[in-house]
């Protein structure tokens, strides 16, 4: 019951960024919704869960997305693993270091995906563009973080109806 509420949830996240997150652009970018969700439960459920979220989260994104398969899954991948090793070296309780780790992980998902299309042929922008529009996405998913982790904590806290009560 658990994964099909959390795949639930990455559908709602994944619906929201490729619908109404790009009306909220700030400095060029919106927000990654779905980088936001993935470090989020990576931070609260651990590496595994969130790994899997990133797999998931990424083919839905490839899915809405022009051009192939794999880069959007693989950038978010890089962010869940890039927590993960953050996560084994820091309170978990503190705000600070999971707004950092998603500014950390949007350059990573930024910069994979940037490379994905310079090598698939694709159009890439010139490179103090990319930079601008990196450091910008960094600093609004940043601060979006704290909103994701409480949503999920509060998720994590909620019990769940079992079927036996009765």
């Amino acid at each position: 019951m658990k994964r099909v509420a959390g795949a639930g949830l990455i559908l709602a996240t994944i619906l929201v960024q490729v619908t109404w997150a790009p009306r909220l652009t700030i400095a060029g970018v919106f927000p990654n919704l779905a980088l936001v969700a993935v470090i989020a439960a990576t931070w609260t459920y651990g590496v595994r869960v969130g790994m899997a979220w990133a797999c998931v989260a990424g083919l839905m994104l490839d899915l809405t997305a022009p051009g192939p398969l794999g880069p959007h899954a693989v950038a978010l991948l890089a962010g869940a693993y890039l927590t993960g090793f953050w996560i084994r070296n820091v309170d978990p309780d503190s705000v600070l270091h999971p707004m950092l780790a998603v500014a950390a992980s949007s350059a990573a998902y930024s910069f994979i995906l940037v490379a994905a299309d310079d090598t698939l042929g694709l159009p890439v922008p010139p490179l103090d563009v990319a930079l601008q529009l990196l450091v910008a996405a960094s600093f609004y998913n940043a601060l979006l973080m704290p909103v994701g982790l409480v949503l999920l904590r509060r998720r994590q806290a909620t019990p769940m109806i079992s079927a036996s009560a009765d």
